[in-house]
């Protein structure tokens, strides 16, 4: 049986909620042209005009009221309260007379009692959605992000037999860190040590890598929280079909996004004239994927990624149409990250099941070595053996030895094993700390030493 999570509903009369209704199309009619460009709090300032002019009684309401009556006009009515709820990953809804679901992050699928009592009342929100986004034409299947963040996808008739059906996807309004990621579960510190050299390449051997795994299992967050290892002084561009990467601490950041002048493929293209020293492309879905792996054998470091269930199958769809990737340019890719999402009863759980160092071609066919892999036993992601190739390559780029470079993974899961001990969680904080161990990786070592010795002593 689902679990129950229920929200307060506002009460209104037939009164009210008939002249909030037309102070709801009037807002939508006096702004339509603007709202897109509008964020939560601008809209609900224009509301609260529009409010006051039609209810005398709107001072004596409590401030619980007033956010009701705006969520009716400037929100997103009865979905407005899980829309706020950063513990809610995404919000079903079924067509009309049918309870809203959800996925909570620690209750898993729950059933509402929201509703939509009649088909129009959701087609109402649709409508309202659209011009929030800046549509001006309803389509049988819909994929816009809201103004806010959350990613929305409305399949309607004849698409979706007899019923519309919204699929909103929100993300974490404080975004994770690879510390967050640590103490959930996802990774352990010395895979973390291991992607931070690989992304730092000590500035000057930065390694390509590919994050793949299914549906929902954590890529685009993955992303976002090793992508703060990279260098102060990267130009990074950003190329994605939906908005979804977050570089707002990065100085030089180039954010691109598809639109009728420019697809995916040629984003990518075009990011090789912007001199970027990083090129991340959101979701490799198409014919992209080749002038992103053409990026990285011209010699800029690219990440992106890519829908599939193991590294395998991540190399069989990059070489298949629609991508056509020729296995020979694939040997520029270093690393492919695998994250799994594990259900458990009725919560899920996302962990990096398995870290694959691409090789060189033998018989046509790209060579994958096992770094990291999953057991199902122990229920942990174990170390497999060292990525000889991409540590090779590192130190002969960076002037070190092999040994030289483990050392430094080594001492970097010390830095990663502090920071989780002291829940350095917070992205300006974690930025700061790495961008300071860059600056002066002894002084941050001997920090970390002489406080443990200080800790045993107490």
């Amino acid at each position: 049986m689902l679990a129950r999570y229920d929200v307060r509903l506002p009460e209104f009369s037939l009164d009210e909620e008939r002249k909030l209704s037309e102070i709801e199309n009037k807002f939508l009619m006096k702004y339509s042209s603007r709202l897109s460009r509008f964020n939560r709090r601008e809209r609900d300032c224009k509301a609260i005009e529009l409010l006051q002019d039609e209810f005398n009684y709107l001072e004596q309401l409590s401030d619980e009221e007033i956010r009701e009556r705006l969520s009716y006009v400037s929100g997103y009515n009865n979905i407005d309260s899980l829309l706020c709820d950063d513990n809610i990953e995404e919000i079903l809804i079924n067509g009309a007379d049918t309870p809203v679901m959800i996925y909570h992050r620690s209750l898993g699928k729950c059933q509402t009692n929201v509703k939509f009592q009649t088909p129009e009342e959701l087609d109402r929100l649709i409508e309202k959605i659209l011009i929030f986004c800046g549509l001006t034409s309803k389509k049988p299947i819909i994929d816009v992000v809201l103004p806010e963040g959350p990613r929305i996808n409305c399949t309607l008739p004849p698409v979706s037999f007899n019923k519309s059906v919204v699929t909103i996807r929100k993300y974490l309004e404080k975004p994770l860190t690879i510390i967050d990621l640590i103490k959930s579960g996802t990774m352990t510190p010395d895979i973390a040590a291991l992607i931070w050299v690989c992304i730092d390449g000590f500035g000057l051997a930065s390694r390509n890598i590919l994050i793949t795994g299914g549906t929902s299992c954590g890529k685009t967050t993955m992303l976002n929280s090793i992508l703060p290892f990279s260098r102060e002084h990267e130009r990074i561009v950003s190329i994605e079909d939906t908005i979804e990467i977050d570089l707002n601490y990065c100085g030089d950041w180039v954010r691109t996004t598809t639109s009728e002048y420019a697809d995916m493929e040629k984003l990518v293209e075009n990011s090789l004239r912007l001199r970027p020293d990083r090129v991340i492309v959101g979701e490799v879905r198409g014919r992209e994927a080749f002038n992103l792996i053409n990026a990285m054998n011209l010699g800029h470091t690219g990440m992106g990624t890519i829908h599939a269930d193991s590294a395998r199958d991540a190399i069989l769809k990059l070489t298949s149409p629609p991508m056509n990737v020729d296995p020979r340019m694939l040997v520029v890719v270093d690393m492919i990250i695998v994250l799994t999402r594990f259900h458990e009863g009725k919560t899920s759980r996302r962990m990096v099941t398995h870290i694959e160092e691409v090789g060189g071609l033998m018989e046509g066919q790209i060579q994958l070595g096992s770094v990291y892999k999953y057991n199902a036993k122990s229920k942990k992601t174990e170390f497999s053996r060292f990525p000889a190739v991409t540590i090779n390559n590192m130190a002969d780029i960076s002037g070190l030895t092999p040994k030289d470079v483990m050392d430094e993974i080594r001492k970097r899961e010390i830095v990663i094993k502090y920071l989780v001990a002291k829940n350095v969680n917070n992205l300006t904080d974690f930025i700061k700390f790495i961008r300071a161990y860059y600056a002066d990786p002894q002084k941050i070592l001997k920090m970390i030493r002489a406080e443990k010795r200080l800790i045993k002593k107490m």
